[in-house]
């Protein structure tokens, strides 16, 4: 499932999509922190995938953020990067 987006650009996004979301400073925002730890609810979660989907431009399964818990491993897996 590769992307012509690097790991570092969607980590970025998905900080930046996250800190609107929740109100809160993106350098608040830790990649390594699990989905659950920032205040992600599944319900943000499906919405972060649903944007996701769209800013890549391809179809991606909602439980995503379920099987990715944290912004930096599902960054690593969209990229194309070994989990």
């Amino acid at each position: 499932m590769a992307s012509d987006k690097g790991e570092a650009e969607i980590t970025a996004w998905c900080v930046a999509h996250l800190a609107k979301g929740l109100r809160r400073p993106a350098e608040k925002i830790d990649p390594q922190a699990k989905f659950t730890r920032l205040g992600v609810d599944s319900a943000m979660a499906v919405y972060l995938v649903a944007e996701l989907e769209e800013w890549l431009g391809r179809e991606l399964a909602p439980e995503l953020a379920f099987e990715y818990p944290t912004i930096a491993t599902l960054a690593r897996h969209l990229a194309g990067e070994p989990d």
